[in-house]
């Protein structure tokens, strides 16, 4: 009985098989959360949201809006902010 070499046939096979399975698992694992982050001081936060200094102050004291201490400064995430004034209901409050 003559034999057939498949070496032709399986490896073009195989590697698709591979790029099939490493490309479904790509597709389908949890992407990880990508958002950027966006540091800025008070100055800018008060263009932002066109908001006051005194304004700015009283939610801070109040918890309305979460800051971070760096020494001295004091710094806000712009995402985090965004988040806590959409669950409070807007700015205005």
């Amino acid at each position: 009985m003559e034999q057939i070499d498949l070496k032709p046939f399986l490896e073009p096979f195989i590697k698709g098989l591979v790029r099939l399975t490493v490309k479904e698992f790509l597709d389908t694992r949890p992407q990880p959360d990508i958002r950027q982050i966006d540091i800025i001081d008070g100055k800018e936060l008060m263009t932002r949201l066109a908001i006051s200094e005194p304004t700015l102050i009283r939610w801070r004291k109040r918890g309305k809006v979460p800051f971070m201490e760096i020494g001295s400064s004091i710094r806000y995430d712009w995402f985090k902010v965004l988040e806590a004034l959409e669950k409070k209901g807007g700015k205005h409050g």
